[in-house]
């Protein structure tokens, strides 16, 4: 399910109240007022979040309303997180955690954490229904809390963004970032020098990171509890799909993914009727289907998750009767 804390969500109420819009009156405009008699353990939907953001463009006259939610991010709107963050020894660390722990923030995106030769990159895929403004403030919210507990002077080397955005609107975004900033990206991402990697964080406290790493895998453990019921299967074939090649697709790998056990992904796939097995499978003869006649048959094998082309041959034989061979002669069949 992608959705919000209500701390995340309240964040922008708060917001807007320092611009003297009303929550109540917020909350009415979106459809949303049952969201004031809300449980501690519920969240708040994707599309609610996003009607939220949109409104707050409209009502303010500001198509960076996102950015300057950005700006605006405090720890405790990450709840537990937050303070997760702010106790961690160094950005390295810090980044650990985000990516480890982000979906209790907000489940409506897919976060990976690179370091090449020459620099490193936090980069974040949004789900479908994300909006331009979701992801300015997700973006700008990373730098926001880094320079708070850093320095001011953390500069990146280049942000790129999916949204597009005027020749002014970059201008304005480039001076706040002080680096670059690209739009019409595939996916968001900042890079930044491996320098900023070790840089020590001003409210280290090992002690408290301790029972705040605890704290939020309990977390992360209740809301998988409540919320992979019902949606593990399409949660399995969306990490699947995500994957570059299926060589390390294992249901033991994929449990650790999700913060379950093997034993507990297995047996909630079995409640929804499938096993982790066929799901694999299925994604196999997909990319198969896509990718046969553009690659060499071994390396197809290995994109596959394959160790050996025999076992291409015979998932093949079972697919579709024939070899890949065969196969790439029917008609309408491109050939290697």
């Amino acid at each position: 399910m992608k959705n919000t804390s209500q701390a995340y969500f309240n964040s922008v109420l708060s917001f807007l109240k320092q611009r003297e819009i009303e929550p109540a009156v917020a909350l009415d405009a979106i459809g949303f007022p049952e969201f004031s008699h809300y449980n501690a353990q519920q969240r708040v939907s994707l599309a609610h979040y996003s009607a939220m953001l949109d409104y707050g463009v409209i009502q303010l006259n500001d198509p960076l309303f996102g950015f300057h939610l950005g700006c605006d991010i405090h720890n405790v709107d990450y709840g537990v997180l937050g303070y997760l963050i702010e106790s961690s020894e160094n950005l390295a660390g810090a980044i650990n955690n985000l990516i480890k722990f982000d979906r209790l923030v907000a489940n409506i995106g897919q976060s990976k954490f690179d370091i090449s030769e020459h620099h490193a990159s936090i980069s974040w895929l949004p789900y479908e229904q994300c909006t331009d403004q979701i992801i300015l403030r997700n973006m700008t919210a990373w730098l926001t809390t880094a320079r708070r507990l850093l320095s001011d002077e953390l500069n990146p080397i280049q942000v790129s963004l999916q949204g597009h955005y005027t020749k002014q609107q970059l201008t304005y975004l480039s001076q706040w970032f002080a680096c670059p900033v690209q739009c019409n990206n595939v996916i968001n991402q900042i890079d930044f020098p491996l320098k900023f990697l070790t840089l020590k964080f001003r409210t280290d406290n090992s002690s408290l990171h301790q029972t705040m790493v605890a704290l939020s895998q309990q977390q992360l453990t209740t809301l998988n509890d409540n919320q992979v019921d019902g949606n593990i299967k399409h949660q399995v074939c969306a990490l699947l799909n995500n994957q570059h090649d299926l060589q390390q697709c294992t249901l033991v790998n994929f449990a650790s993914l999700l913060n379950i056990s093997p034993r507990t992904l297995q047996r909630k796939l079995k409640n929804e009727h499938c096993q982790f097995g066929q799901l694999l499978d299925q994604e196999r003869q997909q990319r198969a289907q896509t990718l046969i006649g553009t690659l060499s048959l071994s390396d197809l094998a290995l994109q596959l998750g394959f160790n050996e082309q025999s076992s291409l041959n015979r998932a093949f034989k079972r697919w579709h009767g024939c070899s890949p061979k065969v196969y790439l002669q029917r008609p309408n069949t491109s050939t290697i």
